[in-house]
C-alpha cells in the first residue's frame, strides 16, 4: 500500500495521466483511511504505477456481499509497455480475495482488464430520456425540489438505506461526497424531493450550466416522487434539453412508472466491468436470497464448487460447469451475451440458476472511483 509521504507523488503520477486535482475530487479513494488499497509500485522514490481500490459491503436484497471497486489505473508515460499494471491490478485482486471480496466493480473497459476476466454486464439495465416536452407529464403540484447542503445527509441516507440494492455507506461517504460535490466524474448538484414538505427521495445530477444534456449519477427514494419531480428538474435548469436515468433492471416499478408516463425503455449496460474474486463465497452469501426465491428445500440441495479456474453448481447428479471468471460475471449478472447454453446443458441445476439469476448490480453514485 502507499505510504503517507508518498501521496505527493501519487498526486503529481494522476496529474500526469489524467487531469489536475484528480486526487482531491475522489476523496471516497484517496484518503488516510485508505492507504492501504492505493497499490503502488515506486521507482527512486517516485510513484510511478498505480491502482486504486476501495473496500465496502453491498446489501443486495438484504444478502450482504463484500466488492472492491478499482479506479485511477495509470502509468507514468516513461514506463509503459512493462506490465506495471497488470502486476498492481493482479495485487489489487490478491489482496481483494484476502480481505474476503466476493466481486470487483472496475471504472474501465480496456484490454487489461477483459485480459484479467472482467466483463462488461451487456443489457442488464435500462435507461430512460426525459425532455422539456415531458414536463406536464411529470409533474404534481404537491412535490417541491429543494438544494441538499450537508445538514441534509442524516435524511439523505435514510432514505438511500430503504433501497434494496445498494452500497452500506459510512457517514463518512456522504460527508466527503459533500465536501467534494463530485459524483460519477462530474460536477453535481444535490436535490432533495419532497412531498407536502415531507422528504420523499433525492437526485444527484451533474451540475447543468451550460450542458443540454445530463446523466443522473444517483436517485434513491419513493420512485412516484422522484418521476413528478423530474418536470420540476427540467424547469429548474433551463439549459436542459435531456436528463437521462439509469433504472436497474429489478426495478420494476420505477420501469413501469415511466412507461406509464409514455416514456421508451432503452436497454442500457453496466457502468463498469466486473470481476469475480471469489465465486463460492459469493453464492453462498446469496443462499438467504435463493431460499426466498426457490425455498429452503430445493437451495440446501445446491452445492458451489471452484476447481482449476473453473465454477461449478451441483444439484444432485446435475451441474453446470462455468469456465472462467468472465462467463461467471455474465451469468450472475444477467449480461445479454451470456453463455446460457452453460445452463440448458445442466439440468436440474440450471434449471435453478436460471430462476435465481441475474442478481443485480449495485449502482455507484457517490461510491464512484
Amino acid at each position: 500500500g502507499l505510504r503517507s509521504e508518498e501521496m505527493v507523488s501519487l498526486r503529481h503520477l494522476t496529474d500526469i495521466c489524467f487531469w489536475k486535482g484528480l486526487v482531491d475530487k475522489y476523496p471516497q479513494l484517496f484518503n488516510e483511511d485508505n492507504l492501504e488499497n492505493l497499490r503502488v509500485i515506486v521507482d527512486g522514490g517516485e510513484v510511478i504505477s498505480h491502482v486504486g481500490m476501495t473496500e465496502q459491503w453491498v446489501s443486495i436484497f438484504g444478502c450482504l456481499l463484500r466488492v472492491a471497486c478499482v479506479g485511477a489505473v495509470c502509468t507514468h508515460p516513461n514506463y509503459r509497455m512493462r506490465g506495471l499494471a497488470t502486476r498492481l491490478f493482479n495485487d489489487a485482486c490478491e489482496k481483494a480475495y484476502n480481505d474476503g471480496v466476493d466481486f470487483m466493480l472496475v471504472s474501465g473497459i480496456r484490454g487489461l482488464y477483459l485480459r484479467a476476466g472482467c466483463r462488461q454486464i451487456v443489457g442488464c439495465d435500462f435507461e430512460v430520456s426525459v425532455t422539456p416536452e415531458h414536463i406536464q407529464l411529470l409533474s404534481d403540484p404537491a412535490i417541491t425540489v429543494k438544494p441538499c447542503s450537508s445538514r441534509d445527509i442524516e435524511v439523505m441516507s435514510a432514505i438511500y438505506r430503504r433501497e434494496p440494492v445498494r452500497f452500506l455507506r459510512r457517514l463518512e461517504d456522504y460527508q466527503r461526497a459533500f465536501a467534494c460535490r463530485h459524483v460519477m466524474d462530474k460536477e453535481s448538484e444535490f436535490l432533495l424531493i419532497l412531498k407536502d414538505g415531507s422528504p420523499r427521495a433525492y437526485v444527484i445530477l451533474p451540475s447543468p450550466s451550460k450542458k443540454s444534456k445530463v446523466r443522473i449519477g444517483e436517485y434513491a427514494g419513493e420512485r412516484s416522487s422522484l418521476v413528478n419531480a423530474l418536470g420540476l428538474i427540467l424547469q429548474r435548469f433551463p439549459s436542459l434539453e435531456e436528463i437521462v436515468i439509469h433504472i436497474l433492471g429489478c426495478d420494476a416499478l420505477l420501469q413501469s412508472l415511466m412507461e406509464e408516463k409514455g416514456l421508451q425503455l432503452r436497454p442500457s449496460n453496466s457502468a463498469c466491468t466486473v470481476r469475480i474474486i471469489n465465486f463460492t463465497q459469493l453464492m453462498e452469501r446469496l443462499r438467504p436470497y435463493f431460499e426466498e426465491v426457490i425455498g429452503y428445500k430445493e437451495t440446501r440441495k445446491i452445492r458451489f464448487l471452484e476447481k482449476e479456474g473453473r465454477f461449478i453448481v451441483e444439484y444432485g447428479a446435475d451441474r453446470v460447469v462455468i469456465p472462467g471468471r468472465p462467463e461467471a460475471a455474465q451469468l450472475i449478472f444477467g449480461s445479454k451475451d451470456a453463455p446460457t447454453e452453460l445452463l440448458s446443458a445442466g439440468g436440474k441445476a440450471g434449471k435453478i440458476l436460471r430462476e435465481v439469476l441475474p442478481i443485480p448490480l449495485p449502482w455507484y453514485g457517490i461510491n464512484f472511483v
